[in-house]
């Protein structure tokens, strides 16, 4: 099998055990070319997680591995537009998700906000990945309305904490007030603020 990796190409054989010698080259390579590890093409496929055993079930078969790697910056506007994705698409289905709290909530109700409530983590996670950089600024053209938008980070995380009282209580009402007239607004306003910031990103990419 071919291995591209910047401007390499190696050659390795088809067989389980050069797995980690693989993933060694990979880090040692990436290491020295200030790039972050962003996912692998193989064959054709993107693949993004489970690395380990995609390679494993298809090693005998495996013709072309192509190792995608992006600048920090480049990495902070991906998890950027993966954040307004999941915005958009969440807010019609809390809408819905808070007219069944309303009423009463189903199994498949419970099962869709504990989802939401993964989602929340997994934004939380998504902006600390972006605001613990040192550099910061120079990632962040601006400044000002990334530190808006982690403004409202904060308001999520604290909503996160009402959940928890309310679902200890079993409280429907509670939770489908919050989900419509706490959750939607914010995320409306998050997802315009991220837009705020992927738009001036390509609008200095293109200047």
């Amino acid at each position: 099998m071919k291995i591209k990796i910047l401007d390499r190409v190696l050659e390795y054989e088809n067989k389980e055990e050069v797995y980690n010698a693989l993933v060694e080259e990979i880090n040692s390579t990436l290491k020295n070319s200030n790039l972050i590890f962003s996912h692998l093409i193989i064959d054709g496929k993107e693949v993004y997680e489970d690395f380990s055993n995609y390679f494993f079930d298809n090693v005998e078969n495996i013709k072309e591995i192509t190792v995608v790697a992006k600048t920090v910056k480049e990495m902070s506007n991906d998890i950027m537009l993966s954040t307004i994705d999941y915005l958009d698409r969440a807010i019609p289905e809390i809408d819905k998700l808070s007219n069944e709290f309303y009423k009463t909530p189903s199994q498949e109700s419970w099962n869709k906000l504990i989802d939401l409530i993964d989602g929340i983590r997994w934004i939380i996670d998504a902006f600390a990945t972006i605001d613990s950089n040192v550099d910061l600024k120079n990632i962040v053209k601006s400044y000002e309305e990334w530190n808006l938008y982690a403004k409202d980070v904060y308001s999520l995380k604290e909503l996160l904490l009402e959940f928890e009282e309310i679902l200890e209580n079993s409280d429907y009402v509670s939770t489908a007030d919050i989900l419509s007239y706490e959750v939607v607004p914010l995320f409306k306003d998050m997802k315009e603020k991220l837009e705020k910031l992927v738009l001036v990103e390509v609008e200095a990419e293109n200047a």
